[in-house]
């Protein structure tokens, strides 16, 4: 038996490339296929190779809110944040989760890029702190300022939403907001506004879940004395909560409100009934911004790479039609 440790000409043997593709795969350096970038760490994987050389030149920073937080919640950050790990670990990166207060710890030298998973509020925070690192900055999530970015239409979210309910024949149509104060729940309510005024129906106040001010319960028994028929349940956060609140107040679903609220994987399907969701794909996100990672490692293009993603309206059986 051969007990020769894996060397990088192993990996290059075994999937007939040069010594200097398998490189470029574990540095960065420059762009290589996706099916040959996977065919080479499929190889490494196999025979135990790890490049112990260029670990450290590897590392990308993912920069959040909090580590306190994480894993606390069930929210769009906590699923989005699960999904970029297991990408930046199978695409052969270390990763060093940093929180945005010490940001400007980052060493420049040995980190190739700052994912960064902050809404617009809280990287306003920090602002000169991301302004003073060397080295590109992507966000995942939202658009922000002098980042690449990949992030959801919320604008189009409740676009789709509200039409879908328009066209099932409702007319008080009202929006749950997880957030106001940052892009994704403005961008959420300036949609829901402006097709409500399109079809000519004056828009419902909106109501915005402030946790340390009122419970979900409280919030939606106030949104119910508008008469609303139908609600769009912005934010992961929101679906299960809801789910119970709407049994405590006696709302049959869809018969008393018809509700779309947003995709919670192997989780939507299974309400009683299963929710008709807005679904951000954050599995396309993750790999998306891992696309976006490696075009401007090292190469930092002068223009900022921006992705805009379509949402996607799954139907399911928490909207009743009604006769117009």
């Amino acid at each position: 038996m051969n007990s020769r440790k894996a060397d990088i000409g192993t990996i290059a043997l075994k999937c007939g490339v040069s010594r200097a593709t398998v490189s470029r795969v574990f540095t960065g350096k420059a762009a290589v296929s996706e099916p040959l970038r996977e065919k080479i760490l499929r190889a490494a994987r196999a025979l135990n190779y790890s490049p112990q050389q260029t670990a450290v030149r590897e590392t990308i920073a993912l920069v959040v809110d909090s580590l306190e937080s994480l894993g606390k919640g069930n929210g769009f950050q906590e699923i989005l944040l699960a999904q970029l790990v297991a990408e930046i670990t199978r695409s052969g990166f270390h990763l060093n989760i940093v929180e945005a207060e010490d940001t400007d710890r980052i060493l420049d030298s040995y980190t190739k890029a700052a994912v960064i998973l902050l809404n617009d509020v809280q990287y306003a925070k920090y602002r000169d702190s991301f302004r003073s690192l060397k080295m590109p900055l992507i966000s995942v999530g939202n658009l922000l300022e002098n980042c690449h970015g990949i992030f959801p239409d919320y604008h189009a979210e409740t676009v789709s939403a509200v039409e879908h309910l328009i066209e099932s024949g409702h007319r008080k149509i009202t929006i749950v907001l997880d957030s106001f104060s940052n892009l994704a729940g403005k961008e959420r309510l300036r949609g829901y506004r402006e097709t409500m005024k399109r079809h000519g129906f004056p828009p419902l106040s909106p109501s915005v879940f402030r946790p340390r001010e009122q419970s979900l319960i409280e919030l939606l028994a106030l949104m119910m004395k508008d008469g609303p028929t139908a609600t769009v349940l912005c934010g992961e956060s929101l679906p299960n909560e809801a789910v119970y609140a709407f049994q405590l107040l006696h709302l049959r679903i869809p018969d008393d409100l018809s509700v779309i609220s947003f995709e919670k994987k192997d989780c939507s399907r299974w309400f009683c009934p299963p929710h008709t969701t807005i679904d951000q794909d954050v599995s396309e996100m993750a790999s998306g911004a891992m696309s976006i990672l490696r075009q401007v490692i090292d190469r930092c293009p002068g223009k900022l790479l921006q992705k805009l993603l379509p949402c996607r309206l799954v139907v399911r059986n928490s909207v009743r039609i009604l006769e117009n």
